[in-house]
């Protein structure tokens, strides 16, 4: 392991309700690249449920919200400085660890502002809260948080959203764009990276 390496504050990312680390292509090539282009490790986070998903092949759906932030937080407990993150509702228990001492920043990929094509059912509550920087990675053509309705929303201000043009949920864009999904993600990284350098977090 380099020295760069050791010296750069880890990212420890959540998954989503239903992919976890084996079969979301997202997580895997963020991590990786993350790793690779910026020397910054990706530390996985896997909810027990999803662990035992994993194990027996049978899908479950994940518990209770409230049981998975001290699930995350238990994961973090021993570093002295820690980005959190996640992936749609990974992202979600992300944001409720901003006032835990070692969290340095918070950052989101695909937040589920609200289930698919109801806006009225938001949650915006999630982010009222949020004490420590944190950025929100969205697609234009994400179904659970469009940019006519988010750019409309009052959000925290230590709040910063930035979209990907034409992509959806998993990051994935049209034909037209001519763009690779390893093309989107490494575009994702360097945004990250850069954002991070921003806030003083580059190592």
């Amino acid at each position: 392991m380099s020295s760069s390496l050791v010296s750069k504050i880890p990212i420890y990312l959540a998954h989503g309700a239903g992919a976890g680390h084996q079969s979301s292509g997202f997580l895997k090539v963020f991590s990786e690249m993350t790793l690779d282009k910026h020397g910054r490790s990706v530390v996985p986070v896997t909810f027990k449920y999803m662990a035992e998903q994993e194990s027996s092949g049978k899908k479950r759906p994940p518990p209770r919200f409230k049981t998975l932030v001290p699930e995350f937080i238990e994961t973090i407990k021993l570093e002295e400085s820690v980005i959190v993150a996640g992936k749609s509702m990974g992202g979600r228990v992300a944001t409720q660890l901003s006032h835990q001492e070692n969290v340095r920043a918070i950052i989101c990929f695909g937040f589920p502002f609200y289930p698919s094509g109801k806006p009225e059912k938001h949650r915006l509550s999630f982010l009222e809260d949020v004490a420590a920087p944190c950025l929100i990675i969205q697609g234009t053509r994400d179904s659970l948080g469009k940019p006519d309705w988010v750019n409309n929303q009052t959000l925290n201000e230590h709040i910063e959203v930035h979209w990907i043009e034409g992509a959806d949920h998993d990051f994935k864009t049209l034909k037209k764009q001519n763009l690779k999904t390893e093309d989107v993600i490494e575009n994702i990284s360097n945004v990250v990276e850069d954002w991070l350098q921003r806030h003083g977090l580059a190592s």
